[in-house]
């Protein structure tokens, strides 16, 4: 029994063919990850998310061919990634990851950056229950930086992780955002396991 294990990194994506009963790892594969956007402004870092779709598309191919007794994919993934996805999957805008650095961007009330008026918006019992862990590269402060600009994508899209929109598409389902990779996001209750 096999698995295709995939971890996609924000320099490499890897990925090998899992061997179950014999411990072991194989066909070890390895490709850059797609380089950023270009002509974004200072502090910002943005992704295709198809660009990065196709790489791990690229090498699941590939190692599917030297693995007939796959059982299924394990994947890891850095955790601060966000692509806000259609109900297909089907991007609707482009991946943000924990380099983006937008919120520290003068917010337009004077009271500091973007991520200083977030975090004041947050008693001290809510940064409690989020882990207390707020920091400029979570998804979190992109959406916040989205919805005081105006800019979130339209009401029926789904906020995801990267690893979450990957999956989603390679298994034909709608998005959505696995525990551990939703409490990285910065906006997780730790208590309830519900949004705040």
């Amino acid at each position: 029994m096999s698995f295709i294990g995939i971890d996609i990194g924000t320099s490499f994506i890897k990925a090998a063919v899992l061997d179950a009963d014999a411990l072991s790892i194989k066909h070890i594969r390895r490709i850059a990850f797609p380089d950023p956007l270009p002509d974004l402004p200072p502090l910002y870092k943005e992704y295709d998310p198809n660009a990065v779709l196709s790489a791990v598309q690229h090498l699941l191919d590939d190692l599917l061919a030297r693995a007939a007794d796959c059982e299924g994919i394990v994947m890891c993934s850095q955790m601060h990634g966000l692509i806000f996805a259609t109900e297909r999957g089907e991007p609707c805008s482009n991946l943000t990851t924990w380099q983006d650095q937008r919120v520290l961007q003068p917010h337009p009330s004077g009271k500091g950056t973007y991520f200083d008026v977030m975090r004041q918006r947050f008693s001290p019992d809510m940064l409690r229950q989020m882990g207390n862990e707020l920091h400029p590269g979570q998804p979190l402060g992109v959406f916040f930086w989205l919805a005081e600009k105006g800019e979130l994508p339209g009401a029926n899209s789904i906020p995801t992780s990267l690893p979450d929109f990957v999956l989603a598409n390679l298994c034909g389902v709608m998005p959505c955002t696995e525990l551990t990779h939703a409490m990285s996001h910065g906006g997780l209750n730790l208590e309830t396991l519900d949004w705040h």
